[in-house]
């Protein structure tokens, strides 16, 4: 009967193990710092920044490669604020740091964890950059925290497939195909909505690379026709250079590039080969993480306004 027993809580242990290796990779979480912190100096600002970055990718989370709809943002309470009698003298900082992991978005807190920190220094700013070097994104607190904010993604995902390929639908029939594929892309591989939407991937892909050549061809080729000297070469090059080799008019890009090329070595601008490369077919990439560079590089751009309100 003892055998039995220990051979069931084997089991059990193994079984908790084993969701505790769940991966969550695909999952992109930004970091964000309100308005509301304006009273932090900006060094300081930029250190718990860093913090914010450091915590998420300690778990293996994507962080703000691109404007995520889930964001990490804190909130510090500055509990006391002493100066110490020293020479010279110093100030010391009481800080109660409070992180929190929603959708931010819709403005849904998912989780939230509250922390204390000290700090001391010759003046306040040195004081809240001592006390947030406190911080550390490893401590298990944090790390536990973070892994609830992951798994709460996953279930967004999983309770709300049907919204994200009704957008996803709702953009390609606009033509909006970067954005499409920035919405898919923030599908993680593990969420259950993922085998839903990834027979779109590939086709919204093909689609946003063909019209993404076509404009930026042009874009090139203004600059090019307009001043064909070195700076008109650098910056035509470096719009090819972002060009998918698949795009179906990159024979078209090749072509202009060969022209340029040939023009400034024609004019001796340069006594070397030429800055810039046009990319190269990725056999090993795969058409999933080729269509969410697209996504991402699409995400850079854009400047998302977050609904932190009632969080704290």
């Amino acid at each position: 009967m003892k055998k039995i027993i220990y051979c069931l809580i084997f089991l059990s242990s193994l079984t908790l193990v084993a969701q505790d290796d769940i991966n969550y990779d695909g999952i992109f979480i930004g970091s964000y710092i309100p308005l509301q912190m304006e009273s932090i100096p900006q060094s300081a600002k930029k250190m718990l920044e860093n913090k914010l970055n450091q915590i998420i990718t300690s778990k293996g989370i994507g962080s703000d490669s691109y404007n995520s709809r889930f964001i990490i943002t804190p909130n510090i309470i500055v509990l006391t604020k002493d100066v110490v009698p020293s020479a010279p003298p110093k100030v010391a900082l009481n800080l109660e740091v409070t992180f929190y992991i929603g959708d931010g978005i819709e403005g849904t807190l998912f989780t939230s964890e509250t922390v204390s920190a000290k700090g001391v220094g010759t003046n306040e700013n040195k004081a809240y950059i001592a006390a947030i070097r406190q911080l550390k994104p490893k401590s298990p607190i944090l790390q536990s925290f973070v892994k609830n904010g992951k798994k709460r993604v996953i279930e967004y995902y999983n309770n709300n497939c049907g919204l994200v390929l009704k957008k996803v639908d709702a953009l390609s029939a606009q033509n909006k195909y970067e954005e499409a594929l920035a919405a898919l892309a923030a599908v993680p591989e593990t969420s259950s909505c993922f085998n839903k939407i990834k027979n779109k991937i590939s086709p919204i892909y093909i689609k946003a690379i063909n019209v993404g050549c076509k404009r930026k061809l042009n874009e090139a080729s203004s600059i090019w026709a307009a001043n064909q000297d070195l700076n008109a070469a650098n910056e035509a090059g470096a719009i090819l250079a972002t060009i998918e080799p698949q795009a179906s008019c990159f024979s078209e890009v090749k072509a202009l590039y060969q022209n340029i090329s040939e023009r400034i070595k024609a004019k001796e601008l340069l006594d070397r080969d030429w800055q810039y490369k046009l990319r190269e077919l990725d056999v090993e990439i795969s058409s999933i993480q080729a269509a969410r560079d697209v996504g991402v590089a699409y995400g850079l751009n854009q400047q998302p306004a977050y609904n932190i309100r009632g969080w704290y």
